[in-house]
């Protein structure tokens, strides 16, 4: 987690963030896409390449991809904007968002509200935040205020935690969705039981939750979703099956 937020730092400092791009679009809500989602609903994330997988997916128009994952019934997009160690970017965030008609989310190591500017002005609806970054003083502002700068730019805010106590400052916080991340990011370990052991001390909740992380199979959206997920944010294993559409219609249909 200390390496992904140097290269974050080091982003901001040589001007990555500092896009000249307006995209003007009609703001998309997440939260509204997931509670009338008629399926599971199904957050796909378009990242070619991650710390813990490597390379996942040779380079292909992300285009292409975002219009198989929404044939295959997917509610939203996450997109990955850090070039670095997802090769993602802000321009594949912005041509997604130019392009489709659901929910976007930004998806980076935000340590900083020029990212959440520069993200807001080339489309992203919403973003994802880690309450730990904010609880090892990893950021330039406290949760609260990084919340608040992102909802003056007009997008919801879903902060993902890894364990009990993390998704307890988070609940008190009151994004606009629970996140919890199934994979430790000091670690890269994945565990889905997180999602499961978290929930069983927190229902009912009041907001939207999103399990992430490690969910292969349609088993695990149905495993996820008896443990009270309410929503299923699925990456790693989409963008490395040689069928997107196919995948994510499994997933969607759990």
């Amino acid at each position: 987690m200390t390496e992904l937020s140097r290269s974050a730092e080091e982003r901001l400092r040589r001007g990555y963030y500092d896009t000249e791009k307006v995209l003007r679009k009609t703001r998309q809500s997440l939260v509204q896409a997931i509670k009338t989602c008629g399926k599971n609903p199904v957050i796909t994330e378009i990242k070619y390449a991650s710390p813990s997988s490597g390379k996942i997916r040779g380079f292909e128009s992300p285009l292409k991809i975002a219009r198989a994952m929404l044939s295959g019934g997917a509610c939203a997009l996450s997109i990955l904007t850090d070039p670095d160690s997802f090769r993602g970017g802000l321009n594949i965030l912005s041509e997604v968002a130019e392009m489709v008609h659901v929910p976007v989310i930004m998806k980076d190591i935000i340590i900083s509200a020029k990212q959440l500017k520069a993200g807001a002005q080339v489309g992203a609806d919403a973003v994802v935040l880690i309450s730990e970054l904010f609880t090892n003083k990893m950021t330039e502002l406290e949760l609260d205020g990084m919340i608040s700068e992102a909802r003056k730019l007009g997008m919801e805010v879903l902060v993902e935690a890894n364990g009990a106590l993390e998704f307890e400052k988070v609940r008190n916080q009151k994004p606009d969705l629970y996140g919890i991340n199934n994979r430790n990011l000091l670690t890269f370990q994945i565990d889905l039981g997180t999602t499961e052991r978290i929930l069983a001390k927190t229902r009912p909740l009041d907001r939207p939750l999103v399990s992430e992380s490690g969910i292969d199979s349609a088993g695990d959206i149905r495993r996820l979703k008896a443990g009270g997920a309410g929503a299923f944010l699925v990456g790693t294993s989409i963008m490395k099956s040689p069928s997107v559409e196919g995948k994510v219609r499994e997933l969607v249909n759990a």
